[in-house]
């Protein structure tokens, strides 16, 4: 009896699953988690994958009180199954009452209810709207036109909690902004969509002239030559700090320190304004999504159709003139 009376008495928790769609699409999220633990007056559990590198920077943050890590998807119908069983035993022993699922998956809604999870929330994105209670989903029907990632999110966490004032908030944290450190990403999801070393190296030297000093260039693994080159072509009298080759643990003092984001629409640019920097990013193959005013939108021109390549349509002269205006 007394064994029964105490997990009845356990605390129940609110958790978040996002899984992602990819690490800029988890990172817009963060402002919803957020608004649930400051609503539900208590921390979340955060479920995701690790490819987010949630923990770098949440950790220090006051809203989340677990993170849990799942697998992302092993090919094989046996590797599937043991990682569907991993997720249940995972969902099972958190003790959650309810969740909130920001991703479209029906199987990750079939998972929480296998689970033992009462209270599932989710978008309701096509398949997924038809295992969903009606007060549980933002999209009344399967057939719904959907709407952007981000609006989405906050348009259900708005529904759920009952509120009406979800909107784009930053990170806390406690290091001194340095007004000449400024961050040029150079990473992106492909090499097609680069704006192209040359310009960013035209960049750099023009911000050399503005009175920029360090310049903390946001790059991936594939991006090592290139950081090369721009050391070879920006001079020696400037600090550049190359984060190639380092982990967004590494990386992450140095976006809190920075002043201004420039640069491609990415994981970084979402991250740089998580942290309340204004951030001037190029647009070339989506639509730009215009979340909060820390964002000055560079896109494409007008007659060029929206591709991979279009980003590279943006000449630096227009890049010099926003930044100017702005």
């Amino acid at each position: 009896m007394i064994l029964l009376n105490a997990r009845n008495n356990k605390e129940e928790n609110t958790a978040v699953l996002a899984p992602g769609k990819g690490w800029g699409n988890f990172v817009s999220y963060i402002s919803c988690f957020k608004q649930i633990s400051d609503t539900r007056q208590k921390k979340i559990i955060l479920i995701t994958k690790k490819f987010s590198s949630a923990e770098a920077y949440l950790e220090d943050q006051n809203f989340i009180s677990k993170f849990i890590n799942i697998q992302s998807n092993s090919r094989g119908a046996v590797r599937q199954i043991k990682l569907v069983f991993e997720l249940i035993s995972k969902l099972r022993s958190a003790n959650i009452s309810e969740i909130f699922i920001f991703h479209s998956s029906a199987l990750m809604v079939i998972l929480c209810y296998l689970s033992g999870i009462k209270k599932v929330y989710a978008p309701g994105i096509g398949i997924q709207n038809l295992f969903l209670k009606k007060e549980y989903k933002f999209y009344e029907s399967y057939k719904s036109n959907l709407i952007n990632q981000i609006d989405e999110s906050m348009e259900l966490t708005n529904k759920i909690l009952k509120i009406n004032n979800c909107s784009f908030t930053t990170l806390h944290y406690k290091e001194r902004v340095d007004p000449l450190k400024i961050m040029v990403c150079m990473a992106s999801s492909g090499p097609s969509r680069q704006w192209g070393t040359e310009n960013f190296i035209k960049l750099i030297n023009y911000l050399k002239i503005r009175g920029f000093k360090k310049f903390v260039i946001l790059s991936g693994m594939d991006q090592i030559e290139k950081e090369k080159q721009i050391m070879k072509k920006t001079g020696d009298d400037i600090e550049l700090i190359l984060t190639a080759e380092k982990t967004i643990k590494e990386v992450i003092p140095h976006i809190k320190t920075s002043s201004i984001y420039i640069g491609h629409d990415t994981g970084f640019s979402h991250l740089a304004l998580a942290y309340g920097k204004k951030s001037f990013i190029l647009f070339g193959d989506c639509e730009p999504s215009i979340y909060t005013d820390l964002i000055v939108p560079i896109d494409k021109d007008e007659d060029v159709p929206r591709s991979d390549e279009s980003i590279r349509s943006i000449s630096f002269e227009k890049v010099k003139n926003i930044f100017e205006a702005n």
